[in-house]
């Protein structure tokens, strides 16, 4: 990591972006290794039982030295998956960590990827998602309803494609980033979607948001083609999207996740392998959702109160940021306080209120446990009515109160 530090500038960019410290040790505490990361420096020292942001607990010392020394990007991923290697902690530290050992193996060479991957859709998700499958190496074919969007990716040597069905002949992987289960499941079965054009034995990889139902759709869509549906729900903003900072849960065959995970690494500082079971992301991705706007509703209420009694807001905010590690969670934390919602919109209201829909209907389906849903629906509804719906999807936490 010195060394990288020295001559690697994706490496420096990425260390200057955060401050923590990782332990990386084995199982039976007999050899460990703290690192330490401030301001841009590296500090390291033997440490076997010490406190850190995250821990990366290795079986023995003999698994950990091999895979963190191969030169496959995926031997890490692998590692978790076979329950070599376990992150303990602070998901966000970890996550960081995993993009600079990923900028420390980066290969710079353009094209060295033999894939050939289409992104369609390149909206404010997809265009970042495709920046950096681009900038892996992938040799990049795009399709958007709105060919202008395309521009930045065809002067960097990207193929437009006219139809999805284009865009499906000409990759191995095909990723959809799109709005809903109707828009992908028209991109797939139009007359010109990429049933028409994806080879036998092609991938098509859902990063959009969509219900488990639909997966199951498409998942036999696939199969009765030949072709196969990879779920690859995506975690994170826009502006992660296009710093390649995303978290990716991900589920379907398991053999031909290795592919798949190589695109994903692209544009995700993790990968997530939920199952077998391609749906079985679309649950992990609602209740990860329903976590994140269960807490809105909590910080909306609080606000609330704060506001009817002369409690000033700055005090929730120091209570929210101190007790929530995860950068999104205090994102937020500051965008309600604030009531900004107007500006730097990355999830729509009406994008939200479709995600809440379908995380009731997953619970109605299972648990029956998500009591929150039906309150938040309600608020967004309230807040869609007034004419809020391209405003960010937090701004429902304005509606608690009295009004």
């Amino acid at each position: 990591m010195r060394m990288a530090n020295k001559k690697n500038d994706l490496f420096q960019r990425r260390l200057r972006t955060k401050t923590g410290s990782i332990l990386i040790r084995t199982a039976d505490r007999s050899e460990g290794r703290l690192f330490i990361f401030s301001k841009g420096h590296i500090f390291t020292k033997k440490e076997k039982a010490g406190d850190a942001d995250v821990q990366m607990v290795w079986k023995n010392a003999n698994i950990a030295f091999k895979t963190m020394t191969s030169s496959d990007p995926q031997a890490l991923f692998r590692a978790m998956d076979k329950g070599d290697v376990e992150m303990v902690g602070d998901l966000s530290i970890a996550q960081w960590f995993g993009l600079l050992v990923k900028a420390m193996k980066a290969n710079d060479k353009k094209g060295a990827n033999p894939q050939r991957v289409a992104m369609i859709g390149l909206g404010k998700m997809g265009k970042g998602i495709a920046s950096n499958i681009q900038d892996a190496g992938f040799d990049l074919v795009v399709y958007n309803r709105t060919s202008a969007k395309a521009k930045p990716f065809l002067s960097k040597g990207a193929t437009l494609a006219k139809t999805p069905a284009e865009a499906a002949s000409l990759a191995n992987i095909v990723v959809t980033s799109l709005m809903d289960d109707a828009s992908v499941l028209n991109i797939v079965t139009a007359e010109d979607g990429i049933l028409a054009g994806l080879a036998k034995g092609g991938i098509h990889l859902c990063a959009t948001t969509i219900s488990p139902e639909m997966s199951k759709k498409l998942e036999e869509i696939h199969r009765q083609h030949g072709s196969h549906f990879m779920m690859g729900a995506v975690v994170g903003r826009p502006d992660a999207a296009e710093a390649g900072e995303l978290l990716t849960l991900m589920a379907g065959d398991e053999t031909l996740i290795d592919q798949c995970r190589a695109v994903t690494s692209a544009y995700s500082a993790a990968t997530l392998i939920i199952g077998k079971e391609s749906w079985l992301a679309n649950y992990a991705k609602l209740s990860v959702n329903y976590f994140a706007v269960s807490n809105m509703e909590l910080m909306g209420q609080l606000y609330a109160m704060g506001d009817a009694t002369g409690i000033g807001r700055t005090f929730y905010k120091q209570i929210f940021e101190s007790s929530y590690s995860n950068p999104i969670l205090r994102f937020y934390a500051q965008r309600i306080m604030d009531k900004s919602y107007k500006e730097n919109v990355g999830f729509e209201l009406s994008g939200g209120i479709k995600d809440v829909k379908l995380m009731q209907e997953a619970s109605d389906a299972t648990s029956g446990s998500l009591n929150y849903a039906p309150i938040i629906i309600s608020k967004m509804q309230q807040a869609m009515d007034i004419g809020l719906e391209h405003c960010d999807w937090s701004v429902f936490t304005g509606i608690s109160g009295k009004n």
